[in-house]
């Protein structure tokens, strides 16, 4: 890891976040805050605190919303996975929370999202300052935005989210382990090792269910990958990835099995039994990481308080080892409009058709494993994106073609 991208890892750096403050001294070592605002006194700075205004020295999260104990709520008026009171948009849905102008309105809600006193209907650079709105060539856009939109410094052609000037590209160097199952000894946690700038995650054991999230949040959603497991493994279980990360308890994935088989030293009323086979599922989990938990991700069939089957592939064919598979994940929470496809080279292996549910309206990406060693996840790639692909687009219905916009782009083919 390398927090601040000055060439030197953070174990070795003694300024990881390259604010002019020494770690020892930091109250944000891994988050530029020269200033080190600390409202409440808890020697956690504020843009690092997970509950910035109640004094909480331990930082207790327990089920990773990046929310304290000590200040979360359930209460959601937006249904974004973002409490009220730590939401830039309380009434509008915007899982990201992107704040161009830093106002503390995010860009949801914002009638002025760049703060240059031009309404953003009418501004023809809504995310960069131009009171004058010059437009020497007349194509609509600004001049200072021409071909940057978001102002971020990577021009738009080659922006993963041109209209996000937090993200320009994927990248998962920054990522969060996530146990699924801390309880017990049974099998170690998964350990994550992130290659290729980013772009490529290796997980070594037979192991826990666990997560490796990046730190992107993302709502309008174009995500894919390849995934490959050594034969040397010599295993059947689990592999996949996840979207739509809220929390440890909320978020969707997608799991591939290669063999059927019941899962053992279990609770015998869950009948954990997995059959081989690619699906996708929704956790929604009352309870959080866990046995119950554990075993309900085992299991294919929904389980209530835990989880939610959307989609099992029919022909409940396994992966097989040395083989690389590429999958294409298409989420548009807005419609909540899911697509998964999954291909070995040119063969489609598997095409959930068009799927929706709307418990999620976005979050964070990564991947997921359970009891599978050598796995590599390489070419990984997400981007913004809110239009539907054309050839999906023909396939909604009316009303729902009303609520969004068709790209000139084709997905299926």
């Amino acid at each position: 890891m390398d927090t601040d991208r000055d060439g030197m890892g953070d174990i070795c750096d003694d300024d990881i976040d390259g604010d002019g403050k020494r770690n020892s001294a930091d109250n944000c070592p891994k988050a530029y805050n020269p200033k080190q605002e600390d409202s409440d006194r808890d020697g956690v700075g504020d843009l690092c605190d997970n509950c910035p205004k109640r004094y909480n020295p331990k930082q207790k999260d327990s089920d990773g919303d990046e929310v304290g104990d000590v200040c979360s709520s359930k209460s959601d008026s937006d249904g974004d996975g973002r409490q009220d009171d730590r939401d830039n948009c309380p009434y509008v849905a915007n899982a990201g929370q992107l704040d161009t102008d830093k106002d503390g309105v995010g860009d949801a809600c914002d009638p002025d999202k760049d703060n240059d006193g031009v309404p953003n209907k009418v501004d023809n650079c809504e995310l960069r300052w131009n009171p004058n709105q010059a437009d020497r060539d007349r194509d609509g856009l600004g001049d200072v935005c021409d071909t940057d939109f978001d102002g971020d410094g990577a021009e738009d052609w080659r922006d993963n989210c041109p209209r996000n000037g937090q993200i320009r590209k994927s990248d998962f160097s920054n990522f969060s382990r996530v146990a699924l199952d801390p309880e017990g000894t049974s099998q170690r946690d998964p350990e994550w090792e992130v290659l290729n700038n980013g772009a490529e995650i290796f997980q070594k054991h037979n192991s826990d269910p666990g997560l490796a999230i990046g730190n992107d949040k993302v709502e309008g959603l174009d995500f894919e990958g390849t995934f490959f497991v050594k034969a040397a493994a010599r295993d059947d279980d689990f592999v996949g990835f996840v979207f739509g990360y809220v929390s440890n308890r909320k978020f969707y994935f997608a799991s591939w099995k290669r063999q059927e088989q019941n899962l053992l030293g279990s609770l015998i009323r869950l009948k954990p039994t997995a059959t081989s086979g690619v699906l996708l599922k929704l956790v929604n989990s009352q309870t959080g990481p866990g046995t119950m938990l554990r075993n309900s991700l085992w299991n294919d069939a929904s389980k209530q308080g835990q989880t939610k089957l959307l989609w099992q592939d029919r022909a409940k064919k396994g992966w097989e080892f040395n083989t690389a598979y590429r999958w294409k994940l298409l989420h548009r929470p807005e419609i909540g409009l899911i697509r998964f496809r999954l291909f070995r080279g040119q063969v489609l292996e598997a095409d959930s058709g068009n799927l929706f549910d709307f418990t999620i309206k976005g979050g964070r990406m990564g991947v997921y494993c359970f009891s599978q060693a050598l796995i590599t996840w390489s070419n990984l790639k997400y981007s913004c994106n809110d239009e539907i692909p054309r050839d999906i687009y023909s396939q909604l219905s009316p009303e729902t073609r009303r609520k969004v916009k068709p790209s000139n782009n084709n997905w299926l083919s």
